[in-house]
């Protein structure tokens, strides 16, 4: 007999089917490939049930947030370094896995996902949204599984490299530079082209300069993101630094790159980010947005103006509080919901309630709590596992609490815009209050100049932050124990969201309850030290991308956990390695004498647990 509740998740799920707002063929634009550089294909697009619509999908897209990365009219033209093919041609935005998209009403160029139109001061530029990194695509058996809020498979670091190759073959070699002109209308006089000239120069040197800051050295050593991965922390902290001292060496090595985060149920955290730095009460999720923009390319401006408050930037606050309100919408996919349209290969119910008694032995619930997708009211309360417990890589958690600069512009002013008489920036800073301070300071501009009190999308009462949760204690939120640690959350419609771990260390969610191979004697039963990163084949039996064999001429990454950043040792609760938490039974975590949490090392799951434990992660 099945288990109550997947019998009940089963008439749920069969009722809904006839109340799921989908078009015959949801395509919203998406554009399907065959046999692309990777050797992917998908000949038709369909997108799960998120509650959201078409149009939720399309401004999602399209929507301009402030993002200046180079005039829009000479990116349309411009061509790659190599050959005459536009730098935007489908072919090549796709082998940086950016989704491409058919023309439409609010995309007419085809833009990729997530590339949008700008205007800014009189001028337009290219920019990119939040959707660039967060729409992602599952191709299984001719069908592309286009998820909102996924994970994506980008790779922005190799493409802006090759931005900058495209612009300096354009200012170098006069063919291309003709080419450029005559596609611009600029005018066939040597005055226009030198102009012409003199701008794809400075653009060239502009990306050249951002490109040679955000190396991600260890040591002299530089260590490649590849696809799925960005240090946008360490570049976000770059582009704030380096705009606090104009012309000065002002920047620290983005070496810690970490998987894009899945976007579902962000509005609904306490706190947000890996290490669980973000607070998400009052203007938490505006300034968690604003400070994504300045990052990502906003133009902005840190000198202090004594006539106006704040901090002037294209920054479109506005845009940024419809996203929350968007995202606050959107609902994780659902693995059932797919089976029932016979996209992906229904769920063994009899081995996943096997790997549902599991889940609770091995005490995972206590970390990733099972939450109500659809409810508007839920509230997810961050659970944050110190590095030493958990044991996985400490890059990314380190950097953001030690890395920082010189103050340049904020020497002298108050930390917080909210609190004047509070704490100063000194001669140096560390990275995170001057970004806070940056965000707040773009905030306050918009408000003044708009003449509001407070932006409309900013958290209500009812959302007021916890204290925060560190190893089953409270914590203060910005203590160094607080971000030396990384963040549990819900797993609904974690099977979507490969590789795993932060730092996308661990190929499937099979692979994940396997031991690292420096804890394991047996170099056949441990995790991939080596895996290929950028095909979009969806493996569903260990749930993650499958690896099949590229073309001979194609690029895929090859993820090397040894590499620094890279170690996917840790969490291995499952292979008997990491302790897990004892608890009393009210729930209660045991404690010695001393308030150490008591933990005991479960014995290592065998294949078919393994099996049986991704069945029941297919559920959530």
């Amino acid at each position: 007999m099945k288990p109550f509740y997947l019998l009940t998740a089963l008439v749920v799920i069969a009722s809904a089917c006839s109340d799921i707002k989908q078009e015959p063929e949801p395509t919203r634009a998406a554009m399907a490939t065959e046999q692309d550089y990777f050797g992917d294909s998908a000949s038709r697009i369909i997108y799960p049930e998120q509650n959201w619509s078409a149009a939720d999908s399309e401004w999602f897209y399209t929507a301009p947030q402030g993002s200046n990365l180079i005039p829009y009219d000479i990116f349309i033209q411009l061509e790659q370094a190599d050959s005459q093919q536009l730098f935007r041609a489908e072919a090549n935005m796709r082998r940086y896995r950016y989704l491409p998209q058919h023309p439409s009403a609010t995309n007419p160029q085809g833009l990729p996902v997530g590339w949008v139109k700008e205007h800014h001061q009189g001028k337009d530029y290219i920019g990119l949204t939040c959707a660039a990194c967060h729409t992602s695509q599952l191709n299984y058996k001719g069908v592309g599984i286009r998820i909102d809020g996924g994970a994506a498979m980008a790779d922005m670091d190799t493409m802006l490299q090759e931005l900058e190759q495209a612009l300096g073959a354009t200012w170098q070699q006069p063919d291309k530079l003709t080419r450029l002109a005559t596609a611009l209308n600029t005018g066939g006089g040597p005055q226009a082209r030198a102009q012409l000239r003199q701008q794809v120069r400075e653009l060239q040197l502009e990306i050249a300069q951002y490109n040679r800051s955000n190396r991600s050295l260890n040591g002299a050593t530089s260590i490649p993101y590849g696809f799925a991965r960005l240090d946008a922390f360490g570049r976000i902290y770059n582009r704030i630094l380096g705009h606090l001292t104009p012309g000065q060496d002002n920047h620290n090595p983005p070496n810690a790159p970490v998987s894009y985060p899945f976007l579902w149920d962000t509005p609904q955290h306490d706190f947000v980010q890996w290490n669980g730095v973000g607070n998400n009460a009052g203007l938490g999720p505006l300034a968690r947005n604003t400070g994504e923009v300045l990052g990502v390319f906003a133009s902005f401006s840190l000198q202090p103006d004594p006539s106006q408050p704040g901090f002037a930037s294209s920054a479109k606050i506005p845009e940024l509080e419809a996203l929350e309100a968007r995202l606050s919408k959107l609902w994780s996919p659902q693995w059932s919901e797919l089976a029932e349209r016979g996209v992906l290969p229904p769920i063994d119910l009899e081995l996943a309630e096997q790997g549902r008694s599991l889940y609770f032995q091995y005490q995972c619930h206590r970390c990733h709590e099972a939450i109500d997708r659809t409810d508007p009211n839920r509230r997810v309360i961050a659970q944050m596992a110190s590095v030493e417990r958990l044991g996985t890589d400490p890059a990314a958690a380190r950097n953001a609490l030690i890395y920082g600069g010189q103050s340049g512009y904020f020497k002298g002013l108050p930390q917080s815009v909210t609190q004047p008489n509070g704490p100063r920036f000194g001669d140096t800073t560390a990275a995170l209050p001057a970004l806070s301070a940056a965000s707040a300071g773009v905030i306050q501009r918009a408000l003044a100049q708009s003449n509001a009190a407070k932006p409309a999308g900013a958290s209500s009462e009812a959302a007021a932050a916890t204290r925060k949760h560190l190893d089953f204690d409270q914590v203060d939120e910005l203590s160094p124990a607080a971000l030396m640690a990384y963040k549990g959350r819900p797993l609904n419609g974690i099977w979507a969201t490969a590789p795993f771990m932060h730092n996308g260390s661990v190929s499937s969610l099979y692979q994940l309850f396997l031991p690292s191979c420096q804890q394991s004697g047996d170099a056949q039963l441990c995790r991939h030290p080596r895996f290929s990163v950028g095909q979009l084949a969806f493996d569903p039996i260990e749930v993650g991308f499958s690896q099949p064999a590229a073309p001979a001429d194609s690029e895929l990454f090859i993820f090397d956990a040894s590499l620094p950043g890279n170690s996917n040792q840790g969490h291995e609760y499952a292979a008997g390695v990491t302790p897990v938490p004892q608890f009393d039974p009210a729930g209660k975590p045991l404690r010695d004498g001393q308030g150490h949490l008591i933990e005991k090392r479960l014995s290592p799951l065998d294949h078919s647990q393994r099996l049986a434990l991704v069945e029941y992660l297919k559920t959530l």
